[in-house]
């Protein structure tokens, strides 16, 4: 055992800042770098003040010795370097004494993880080392965070030649990443980890401290400077003399805390300086949480049109709330005569929002259903900049499915009476407040004036001064960096997949960093710039592409110039399937929100606040993929990387995210079904608990609405303590204040009418309380909403007239008015929806042709949302019923499944929309819903198979549900050679189900499934 000198007479003036053990000993593979590890740790020992004992003895691991240590550096060790349990018992005490331990290159595999599966668990959060790059390669790490000591002054682009070690699994979520390497820019070889692949982290863990890197193979690395200080930054965290925080990408440090999952369909939030979350619901109501009481309480609510996407939609407290109380409402009034929404300044007096204090700023046009087939792409996200300027984000209001001829296109229809089909009219159009981001400064009167820098000057023919940036088709979520002023700006992309074709390219989807006043290009060019062309559907001819360089609006509907600003290109877009470009991404529905930058307060008290690793960082959140994502820019402004952010906790449809005044990130979840009405919705705050966690509190109730007496019945079931403490419990019936009952489970009796939010409070053994709140309306009872007609799953071929029955019962209304029940159809696209014009009634026949767009191959239903809202009981409000009924094409593509067990998605350009379910082996299955057999005659396949055995099994609610028709499987002569299968009859079957298709096989691989095609009247 060695001790290495700090440096010359340094042991006589001062005591070393630390003491570490450096252990050296390899057994298996011994790497030639070893020895200029020693001489690098003997000189930075030298020159940064800490002394270091090397050593290759495995006997140095016991409990007594290792005490006198601040850090052990475990260096290109190999193999079992602990020769007794008692030794490797003793680094686990170690570690758990609250220690810390430095761990480089080859000790990241040690390959012990069959004897000592603590150390793998320990050091690299679970993951093994399988291969590494061939050889040692130049290649780049990208460095994102920049504040730990070990990364402070690295290049955030570090390019260095190393042996680039792979991972079976991806450790972030349970390490906190501080250097990736790019594997675009040397060769991974055959386990490459993709866009991902962390290469150096640290995390806490048992108590102590893990800092690893997996570079560090060659001799020269350690001459290295960024190298060197790459290390020593990290031994210096591990051994506590410099500060530094581990958990910013460890799942493990949040908490996900319910704040009210009792919402509908939620909008847009902010947060006031006091806690206050607020946020606005689609039917015009304004929500409150209050942190004082843990509930939710109804400001107001405006009388709002709900058509396509309006009602209200848009909020923003404004910057001076503490003072002036003032909030800014984006909604459709429902009784104006005119087609528009409206920008208005409203002021909260307490939690009560004062309708009468309302100051009209701007309208909008958006096109109603009763001028036009409503068109949804309202926007509506309302945003303060830094400066105090106002932005509005609208969409451009043109019907994105009406017409098959522009499915899956820019919409730009300029045929004479086709203008409501042109987006060039509004989108494109300079004199049009469409397709734009709105920029004005509101004044104190109500009004607002145009301040300087917009993308038009005031008094500029043939333009509209408020448009800060243009060429949008529905810019639903941004946000303004407070400082840079920067808005990040997220845009939606129509319903396309490849291939790109002489009309245009495939539906992209876009992530925009708006510096300055721009052009975005829609609906002439979208994604990077890839052109649209014009086209004539009575013709058939296709115009030449426009000329992204030189944008112009040649449309005859353009009131605008016709020489446009030049075009700015997207951060990043993609569209359904996995993008070359930004893999990140992923696949699936698109649907970007671009979420809140976070900028870093040292000074802020908040316990739960983001660390200060993502200072800067945006946060990047798709709706239909339910997931977040942190985008990092590099100091020149440059898109970084793309990382995923909190992937272990469901996030159900996010709609809106902002971070609060304590630096917790608050979320609004839309839920599961596009078509609102969802018990999934709810408002949440993430918070940096860093194990400080709160107990879950679970409530619900027997009943939540009927007439008067109300006897309810509570359950805290569900109820937990994440760290297993026991639980008290608190229930508050009526919501005053005041806790009734400590029983875990409780009942009460309401006797008077009204709105009630019973609170459920569970407190664990360390005083942290968790609340949970359940609505109870007393005195009415909600009404029942039901499609009897057409059952729900029903399957049609598109262009079929269906018809339709609804019964609505309700005990307080007794019988219901017709007029106030309203249906409304929607085009189903993967996994939103494209809803119409409310139909008012009861019974009626709906064309299943009427939404026009249908894109070849794409997985598409026709739904039908009815709704109905009743008139209220005594001292209590009106209640909302739903009724919804999926109807399903009879042809499918099997790769649409719901569900599946033991099959694979192979793409085939031979198949059906290039793509077919194979690996099917004798059990498994794949299963749709919601489906019914109602009305069908017999089921056929088309499928591939050079067996010609097995068959394929119509099961209705389980794979070993009941049998309706058993297909066998012929042979095709080859794996892409398809054919039909005759068909079978199925057995009659009632009722709405999952459906399932269950193989069987003497043989794996026998046949692959390409198509299912119901026939019936």
């Amino acid at each position: 055992m060695t001790a290495l000198p700090t440096g010359a007479g340094a042991a006589e003036k001062e005591e070393p800042a630390f003491k570490a053990l450096l252990f050296t000993r390899a057994v298996g593979y011994v790497h030639g770098s070893i020895p200029n590890g020693i001489k690098m740790f003997e000189e930075e020992a030298a020159e940064n003040g800490f002394e270091i004992v090397q050593s290759a003895d495995p006997t140095v691991f016991s409990d007594d010795n290792l005490a006198q240590y601040d850090a052990v550096v475990m260096l290109q060790n190999s193999g079992m370097v602990w020769d007794t349990e008692a030794q490797r018992q003793a680094m686990k005490t170690y570690v758990q004494s609250g220690k810390g331990v430095v761990a480089i290159h080859n000790t990241l595999d040690m390959g012990v993880e069959e004897a000592f599966p603590w150390w793998d668990e320990t050091i690299n959060g679970g993951a093994h080392m399988p291969t590494h790059s061939p050889g040692v390669l130049q290649g780049t790490a990208k460095v994102a965070d920049q504040v730990h000591p070990s990364t402070k002054g690295l290049p955030e682009r570090w390019e260095r030649p190393e042996e680039w070690y792979n991972f079976d699994e991806n450790p972030r979520g349970d390490v906190h990443v501080l250097v990736t390497a790019d594997e675009t820019t040397y060769n991974p070889g055959p386990d490459a980890m993709g866009a991902d692949h962390p290469i150096s982290w640290c995390r806490n863990t048992e108590g102590g401290k893990v800092w690893a890197t997996a570079m560090g193979h060659d001799t020269p690395a350690y001459d290295e400077e960024a190298f060197r200080d790459h290390v020593v930054g990290g031994l210096q965290w591990a051994a506590g003399q410099k500060p530094g925080d581990c958990g910013g990408t460890d799942w493990g440090a949040y908490e996900k805390v319910t704040l009210d999952d009792n919402t509908a369909d939620p909008m847009e939030l902010d947060v006031a300086d006091d806690g206050r979350a607020i946020y606005a619901q689609r039917n015009g109501e304004l929500k409150i949480f209050d942190p004082a009481s843990h509930s939710t309480v109804t400001a107001g609510k405006l009388d709002v049109y709900t058509g396509g996407e309006d009602g209200l939609v848009g909020m923003e407290l404004d910057p001076d709330f503490a003072k002036n109380n003032w909030v800014y409402l984006y909604y459709a009034p429902a009784a104006e005569t005119k087609d528009v929404n409206r920008l208005s300044r409203f002021t909260l007096k307490g939690n009560t929002l004062d309708l009468t204090s309302e100051k009209k700023l701007l309208d909008v046009p958006a096109y109603r259903s009763r001028t036009f087939t409503e068109p949804g792409h309202t926007g509506g996200a309302v945003e303060f900049g830094p400066d105090g300027t106002l932005y509005l984000g609208v969409g451009d209001d043109v019907p994105p499915n009406l017409d098959p001829d522009w499915q899956g296109y820019a919409p730009i229809d300029w045929r004479p009476g086709k203008e409501m089909l042109d987006a060039a009219r509004t989108a494109g159009n300079t004199n049009d407040l469409r397709g734009k981001l709105l920029r004005i400064k509101p004044t104190k009167s109500g009004g607002y004036t145009i301040p300087k820098g917009n993308l038009f000057a005031k008094g500029k023919a043939k333009t509209r001064p408020e448009i800060y940036a243009m060429g949008f088709r529905n810019p639903f979520r941004f946000t303004v960096d407070q400082k840079t002023g920067y808005v990040h700006l997220a845009d939606y992309g129509p319903d396309r997949g490849l291939p790109t074709t002489d009309r245009g390219p495939e539906g992209l989807v876009e992530y925009n960093v708006v510096k300055k006043p721009a052009n975005f290009g829609w609906p002439f060019c979208h994604g990077d710039n890839q052109a649209y062309a014009p086209y004539n559907p009575d013709t058939g001819v296709v115009g030449a592409k426009f000329d992204c360089a030189n944008p112009v609006n040649p449309s005859p509907n353009n009131t605008g110039l016709t020489k446009l600003p030049p075009i700015q290109q997207p951060e990043l877009w993609y569209g359904y399937g996995v993008s070359e470009k930004f893999p990140e991404m992923g696949q699936g529905g698109s649907a970007p929100m671009a979420g809140p930058v976070y900028r870093y307060d040292a000074d802020n008290p908040s316990e739960t606040k983001f660390p200060e690793y993502f200072d800067g960082a945006s946060f990047l959140y798709e709706w239909s993929r339910n997931y977040i994502k942190e985008v990092r820019f590099d100091q020149d402004e440059k898109l970084l990387k793309i990382n995923d952010f909190l992937d272990s906790v469901a996030f159900k449809s996010p709609m809106d995210m902002t971070f609060g005044p304590d630096g917790s990130l608050y979320v609004l979840e839309w839920g599961s079904e596009f078509g609102g009405g969802n018990n999934d919705s709810g408002l949440y705050r993430v918070d940096y608990a860093q194990g400080r966690r709160s107990p879950v509190a679970k409530a619900t109730a027997s009943v939540t609405n009927g007439p008067l007496p109300l006897k309810v019945d509570f359950s805290s079931e569900g109820s937990a303590d994440p760290d297993g403490d026991a639980l008290t419990f608190e229930w508050d019936f009526d919501g005053d204040g005041t806790y009734d009952s400590t029983d875990e489970n409780a009942t009460h009796t309401y006797t008077e009418g009204g709105e009630f939010s019973a609170q459920l409070k569970v407190t664990d053994s360390s005083g942290k309380s968790g609340f949970a709140n359940v609505p109870i309306t007393a005195g009415n009872t909600a009404p029942k909403v039901t499609i009897d007609v057409p059952v729900n799953g029903k399957l049609i071929e598109f262009g079929d007239k269906i018809p339709y029955k609804i019964t609505v019962t309700d005990p307080e209304d007794g019988t219901v008015d017709c007029s106030k029940v309203t249906i409304n159809p929607a085009l189903g696209h993967d996994d939103h929806e494209h809803p119409t014009n409310d139909i008012p009634g009861c019974e009626g026949t709906v064309d299943t042709g009427d939404l026009g767009g249908h894109p070849e191959g794409a997985d598409l239903t026709y739904v039908l949302n009815a709704k109905y809202t009743d008139g209220g009981g005594a001292g209590a409000p009106a209640l909302t019923g739903y009724g919804r009924s999926v109807l399903q094409p009879k042809l499918k593509q099997a790769e649409y499944y719901d569900d599946q067990s033991g099959t694979r998605v192979v793409n085939q350009d031979g198949a059906a929309n290039g793509k077919r379910i194979g690996d099917i082996s004798d059990g498994d299955w794949v299963a749709f819903e919601p489906m019914s057999v109602e009305g069908v005659d017999s089921v056929s396949y088309q499928v591939s198979s050079p067996y010609g055995v097995g068959a394929i099994e119509l099961r209705a609610g389980a794979p070993d549900g009941e049998l309706l028709a058993t297909t066998p499987i012929p042979n095709t002569g080859d794996w892409d050679v398809y054919k039909p299968t005759d068909p079978v009859p199925v057995k009659a079957h009632d009722g709405t189900h999952k459906l399932y298709l269950v193989f069987t096989s003497p043989q794996n691989n026998a046949f692959d499934v390409d198509t299912v095609e119901f026939s019936g009247p």
